[in-house]
């Protein structure tokens, strides 16, 4: 396609070396999971910026006061994290349903017809999460 610089579906950014397979992280504000950890050959991997991914999901809010809320399906998720200046790259994150958080995905369970909310409190962690585009998504790194 003309212009394309790519097609926003995966990309490797510089990353901190904690980074691991399957670990969604924070790109900026672009909600990702790395496909592969860290390799210091490269000092980075590649992330993929769409799908559905089983993550660990926490049935909570931490706004004042911190409150267990159940996660239904369609639910907005939100993401903090360890921040890594040299990368801007957000890591071992906390998803659950703090709205002062980074928007990141969407609880999305396959069949919304049969699906189990995530009761408050509980921690799911292979809860189905539909990384967000936010707007900005990945086309528009």
């Amino acid at each position: 396609m003309l212009n394309q610089v790519h097609d926003g579906e995966a990309a490797f950014f510089l990353c901190p070396s904690a980074v691991t397979s399957g670990m969604p992280v924070l790109i900026g504000d672009c909600p990702a999971v790395a496909i592969d950890a860290y390799s210091s050959n490269t000092g980075g991997t590649t992330f993929a910026f769409q799908g559905v991914y089983a993550l660990t999901v926490i049935g909570q809010s931490t706004q004042s006061p911190v409150s267990g809320l159940a996660v239904k399906p369609g639910d907005q998720l939100f993401a903090s994290g360890t921040f890594d200046s040299g990368t801007n790259v957000t890591y071992n994150l906390t998803i659950d349903k703090t709205r002062g958080n980074i928007p990141f995905g969407t609880y999305f369970p396959p069949n919304a017809l049969t699906a189990q909310s995530i009761t408050s409190g509980a921690t799911v962690t292979t809860a189905p999460v539909k990384l967000n585009q936010n707007g900005m998504g990945p086309h528009g790194l």
